[in-house]
């Protein structure tokens, strides 16, 4: 999941604890991996998920605002008009100790708009070769 700088900083401090989605996966989803975007470019970490929450922007942000690290304005600017947005209530989170370059993984690496699901996946297989990824899979 693509996560811009300010929000993998506030995710990995504790701060933030809702990471807010237009689209809700299609599929279960337990463990994220954190790609963040310009200027790193990198894979940083992940995190557990505990709970989906779905609803209007306004009672989304009523329940989550405390703890979403955003600001009530980008949040309503980011919802843009949508009728239903998912908050993704952070468990455990876990920052790597050296990123991930993507791009020297599958050389045609495309980052995420949403969502890209890694299970069985080629990319997924590379990734657990790489030093880090392995603490991050046994959350359990």
């Amino acid at each position: 999941m693509s996560i811009k700088p300010e929000y993998t900083e506030k995710i990995f401090s504790g701060e933030k604890k809702y990471e807010f989605r237009k689209q809700k996966p299609r599929e279960l989803v337990e463990m994220v991996l954190v790609y963040e975007s310009n200027p790193s470019k990198n894979i940083v970490g992940c995190f557990t998920i505990k709970k989906i929450l779905s609803g209007s922007p306004e009672n989304i942000w009523k329940k989550c605002k405390n703890n979403g690290g955003i600001e009530k304005e980008n949040y309503f600017a980011y919802c843009n008009d949508k009728k239903v947005i998912h908050a993704m209530e952070i468990d455990e989170f876990f920052e790597f100790d050296c990123p991930i370059n993507p791009f020297k993984i599958i050389s045609d690496f495309k980052p995420p708009q949403n969502f890209i699901y890694l299970e069985n996946s080629t990319f997924f297989r590379a990734l657990e070769n790489e030093d880090g990824i392995c603490k991050c899979l046994e959350f359990d």
